[in-house]
């Protein structure tokens, strides 16, 4: 359903708050624990960067396609 309208408005919050979230949790890592990086933290910022493509993906299809 979301690729039938913008795709970009739907993913792309979600794929920036897990981004900063991850980056923020690493910061946070780093500060208590010296070189140092938890799994999850890694897991957290991964998923938002797979999302993120995701969504810019999506919008390049729903873009291409056109009106049929």
């Amino acid at each position: 359903m979301v690729m039938y309208f913008n795709p970009l408005k739907v993913l792309m919050p979600v794929a920036l708050f897990l981004l900063g979230l991850g980056i923020a949790k690493g910061i946070f890592d780093m500060v208590v624990h010296p070189l140092l990086f938890a799994v999850n933290t890694v897991l957290i910022f991964v998923s938002g960067l797979i999302i993120a493509s995701l969504a810019l993906l999506a919008d390049l299809i729903v873009r291409s396609r056109g009106d049929m």
